[in-house]
């Protein structure tokens, strides 16, 4: 029966692959002709990274992107300092995440792509690693990774868990299916006490569940105290930032970047979309008749508009900011990460569509170090209310420090319960 279960679970899955390739198939295998993203994804490593898992006992965590990745890098830093017969083992699904893991973790982690969820691919996958411990970031639950991983008696945390209510409904239409792969799971230490509840909800042991900070704000806790070397970009005037924008967001923020560039003669406004292979902005801003600069080629002439078209390099914007909107939130996309300007005591503005982000925007909200909009006339609104009340983004980046201050803390809790594991 259980064979019989992943026969049609890899037909699912392949079919569901095949039908994505038109959109993801850039995305998962680029466009540069490195054909090593297609065979890593099929547990084909090169040789020199089979050696290197061969080397020492391996703590396997995967960070489906580079949200999850940066948020991971003080537990990976931490992991890195206590357990020095063990080697980590860092995966990705994305790109961009796998290409920030080589620019911001030291040589002797180990960086790969995730595997396929095939059962041949991931039981190939598990053997080569043969970790200790596997860690999964934020809910990525994989069926047949999971499976074998069992089957080679490797204890499965989830870590930073969450769960929305969409990916709950979600989850909840095949509650069978989705009980059973989080049976496999050993520990699952989610963000808040409604991931917890939403998880146990799902079918999962409530002694399996505990709950702890989001390792968000120790990830901004950490940017914080990362001393500025010299700015990453030179500005005149205020600057604002908009960051992580969504293609749906693109229209509305390029129209309001006009209004603002009319209207105020001494500002800098920095456009960082989410994703730089999909984005629109140059042809909007083009036909807005916008001048602006890419930040990839600073030896041409600077304009008042500056696009961020290379990723890793964003919450240093945030640093220079005087006001930042966080996009992915005013489209139906759950919102991106609104703690990391508060490392740097920058107000922010967050749209309506935070789901993802509900429980640490509530805290900022409280704190009042943060303004929420409805409509993109709304956030003009807002932006030039701000623009004219410097005391009060004192007093909202003073409180959204004092936020992060409060809540930091994930990584040594989970510490505590991952050494039981790698020390068993």
């Amino acid at each position: 029966m259980r064979f019989m279960a992943c026969i049609f679970y890899d037909v699912i899955y392949g079919l569901g692959l095949l039908l994505s390739l038109p959109v993801f198939g850039k995305r998962l295998f680029g466009g540069d002709g490195r054909f090593h993203d297609f065979f890593e994804r099929f547990a084909v490593y090169e040789p020199v990274v089979v050696s290197k898992l061969k080397e020492k006992r391996n703590i396997w965590i995967h960070t489906v992107s580079i949200g999850e990745l940066l948020a991971s890098v003080p537990l990976i830093y931490e992991i890195l300092n206590r357990f020095k017969n063990e080697q980590l083992v860092i995966s990705c699904v994305s790109r961009t995440g796998r290409m920030i893991a080589a620019e911001k973790l030291p040589d002797d982690v180990v960086k790969i792509f995730l595997p396929f969820d095939f059962s041949f691919v991931t039981q190939q996958a598990v053997k080569k690693v043969n970790p200790i411990l596997f860690v999964s970031m934020e809910t990525e639950i994989w069926c047949n990774l999971f499976h074998k991983l069992k089957q080679r008696n490797v204890p499965i945390m989830i870590i930073n868990g969450r769960i929305s209510e969409k990916s709950f409904q979600g989850y909840a239409r095949f509650k069978f299916f989705t009980k059973t792969i989080l049976g496999m799971v050993d520990c699952f230490i989610m963000r808040s006490p409604a991931d917890a509840e939403r998880v146990i909800r799902l079918g999962t042991d409530k002694k399996k569940v505990s709950i702890s900070k989001s390792m968000k704000f120790d990830q901004a806790y950490n940017l914080s105290r990362i001393a500025q070397q010299c700015p990453v970009y030179e500005t005149s005037g205020k600057t604002i930032v908009f960051g992580s924008i969504h293609k749906g967001e693109e229209k509305q923020v390029v129209e309001i970047c006009k209004k603002l560039l009319n209207k105020y003669q001494n500002l800098t406004l920095v456009i960082a979309p989410r994703a730089l292979d999909r984005t629109n902005i140059y042809q909007l801003l083009n036909q807005s008749s916008i001048q602006y600069h890419r930040f990839s080629t600073p030896q041409g002439k600077k304009t008042r508009v500056c696009i961020v078209d290379r990723y890793g390099v964003l919450t240093e914007f945030y640093r220079i900011a005087d006001i930042v909107f966080v996009g992915g939130s005013l489209v139906p996309a759950g919102g991106q990460n609104p703690i990391e300007p508060l490392a740097f005591k920058k107000p922010v503005i967050y749209g309506k569509f935070h789901w993802d982000f509900d429980e640490e925007w509530g805290k900022i909200q409280k704190a009042k170090a943060g303004i929420e909009v409805n409509s993109f006339a709304e956030l003009f609104e807002k932006i030039e209310f701000l623009l004219n009340s410097p005391e009060l983004c004192k007093h909202m980046g003073e409180s959204g420090y004092q936020v992060i201050l409060e809540n930091k803390g994930a990584t040594e809790e989970m510490m505590k319960i991952l050494e039981k594991y790698v020390t068993c």
